[in-house]
């Protein structure tokens, strides 16, 4: 099923494969079959309607959270985000890691391997590239200069 600009993603797969043209280190991206791409648009796209946003929607009839009022059209950074999120989602979106940060659990050991987790890890964006192009949008977000 293909997804839907405006309905259910923010780009078409035409529009990601063209920004991922572009790019180093899509290995995951690449291999990835277009059915599963989709899923990742589709996921991501509701990855970022989940973050809190500081205003509100262009209309009230839109379905997805871009654009924001004043814009009319998606900015192009966040259609960037939603390809960025994509292509973690597709790298490291099912790890193990993510499942138990996910679950709230703080520290994991095994053999001599450990890991301590930072409370609130692994909610929200994976990836930090599309943390930082949403950041004008995210509440509670501070523009560093």
């Amino acid at each position: 099923m293909a997804v839907n600009v405006g309905t259910d993603s923010y780009v078409t797969l035409a529009e990601a494969e063209d920004y991922f043209d572009g790019k180093l280190h899509t290995s995951e991206w690449d291999n990835a079959g277009d059915a599963d791409k989709e899923k990742a648009l589709r996921q991501a796209t509701k990855e970022i309607d989940r973050q809190l946003l500081k205003g509100r929607k262009a209309t009230d009839t839109q379905e997805l959270a871009f654009p924001r009022h004043p814009d009319t059209e998606v900015p192009e950074v966040v259609k960037e985000a939603c390809c960025e999120e994509a292509l973690a989602l597709l790298e490291r979106g099912n790890s193990q890691r993510r499942k138990l940060q996910q679950e709230g659990v703080q520290s994991f050991a095994l053999g001599n391997m450990s890991e301590t987790y930072a409370a609130g890890t692994g909610k929200g964006l994976l990836s930090q590239e599309a943390k930082e192009l949403l950041q004008p949008w995210l509440l509670g977000a501070v523009n560093i200069t």
